[in-house]
């Protein structure tokens, strides 16, 4: 699941402009950096093979066209010069689309990530810009090692390295205040070995373990920039999200009181994250900020599926839906369940297959409250995460 680069508790920023104070960004514009990375997975195609899904980078574009749009619209003072390249980027992938041009395709993908930093950076997001941008450089130095292109390789690891010198400093005293998200405590060094590794590869031409560096980096910055939503380690709160509370008057505006949660604890109002409901962009997930869609063509949820993002034991899930993991991926709010039947959207689809999937809820991978969660069926262990393994003829996780 993509990181949402927010800071809780804190109101989205007026459409007027920008402020001096760490803000939440946009749904909609994260929407079009989930998609420009739908976008790459879809026309680069996954490694070794890199064979392109058209249809599917079909319906990922029409996501966003929609929601670049009404960015501009909601947003009319962005930067200029990154709207311009975000235009540009937007318009050349709709032709290498049709055309089915891998290589224009793939660049044009990936230049909406190197424009979104700027754009992110308008909003004042916890997250320095150059870790954002780190994100998008990682995967582009795959493109350019893939395609041959040697000098704009080495480019891309100067832009990351100095990127990374620039930040790595903050990066190291934020490490020790957060083990909610897994990966923190190697994630220095993993991104290190990433670009040092990447030195020989772009000088000996090896394409292999360039591109297996950039694929690396680019998870790597994903655990980073979780690292900048999480909540200090024994930090209590004393009100809002993950505070302890008896009744709804306990929490702040626009929480409840979950008391199926621990004996009590204060959580976002389910009737702002429509968790487990269709979706098509996070829009139509409700006004939580940590809201998004994984949508069926960007992400593989069939019809779409409303959930929220990050989560843990003080940024709690809505009553009715629990914070776990698929394999491979951090915890997000699921739909919490006891039978397949919970996990039946209306009208019914007979394309929608969800079921009633058993979870970890062991920290950094799981937080509960249950360890049941409406998803859909596994077909490989790595789907499930350790020590749960996948029964592939029912589609469950097993102990």
């Amino acid at each position: 699941m993509k990181r949402t680069l927010i800071v809780l508790g804190l109101s989205i920023i007026g459409c007027g402009g920008n402020s001096s104070a760490p803000g939440v960004v946009p749904p909609d514009l994260r929407d079009v950096e989930r998609a420009g990375e739908g976008l790459v997975s879809a026309t680069f195609g996954a490694y070794p093979d890199r064979m392109p899904d058209w249809s599917r980078a079909s319906q990922v574009y029409a996501i966003l066209k929609t929601v670049w749009a009404k960015q501009k619209t909601a947003t009319p003072n962005l930067p200029a010069q990154q709207v311009t390249e975000m235009d540009a980027a937007v318009a050349k992938l709709g032709t290498a689309i049709t055309a089915m041009n891998q290589k224009d395709a793939a660049y044009a993908a990936n230049a909406v990530g190197l424009a979104i930093p700027p754009l992110y950076d308008f909003f004042h997001p916890d997250a320095p810009q150059e870790i954002v941008r780190l994100d998008a450089v990682f995967r582009q130095v795959g493109l350019d090692v893939h395609f041959g292109d040697w000098a704009a390789a080495m480019a891309d690891l100067t832009s990351m390295t100095t990127d990374w010198n620039n930040s790595k400093a903050a990066v190291h005293t934020r490490v020790p205040t957060c083990h909610r998200v897994g990966g923190t405590a190697t994630v220095e060094g993993d991104i290190e070995a990433s670009l040092a590794n990447l030195g020989p590869a772009i000088a000996n031409m090896d394409k292999t373990i360039g591109e297996t560096e950039s694929e690396n980096g680019a998870l790597e910055i994903d655990t980073l920039e979780l690292l900048y939503d999480c909540p200090p380690d024994n930090e209590t709160p004393t009100h809002g999200l993950g505070a302890v509370c008896h009744a709804a008057a306990d929490c702040d505006v626009g929480q409840v009181c979950d008391t199926a949660n621990a004996g009590g604890k204060c959580a976002p109002d389910p009737a702002n994250a429509a968790i487990g409901t269709r979706c098509t962009t996070t829009i139509d997930c409700g006004g939580d900020p940590r809201s998004a869609c994984q949508t069926e063509a960007g992400d593989g949820y069939p019809g779409g599926y409303c959930f929220m993002e990050p989560c843990n034991d003080v940024q709690t899930c809505p009553p009715g839906a629990t914070c776990v993991a698929l394999g491979g991926e951090s915890p997000g709010c699921f739909k919490a369940c006891a039978v397949d039947a919970d996990c039946v959207r209306t009208p019914a689809s007979a394309t929608e297959h969800y079921v009633c999937q058993l979870f970890s809820t062991t920290p950094p991978v799981g937080f509960g409250p249950t360890n049941m969660a409406c998803s859909f069926p596994c077909t490989r262990d790595a789907d499930c995460h350790t020590p749960l393994t996948c029964d592939i003829a029912s589609g469950k996780c097993k102990p």
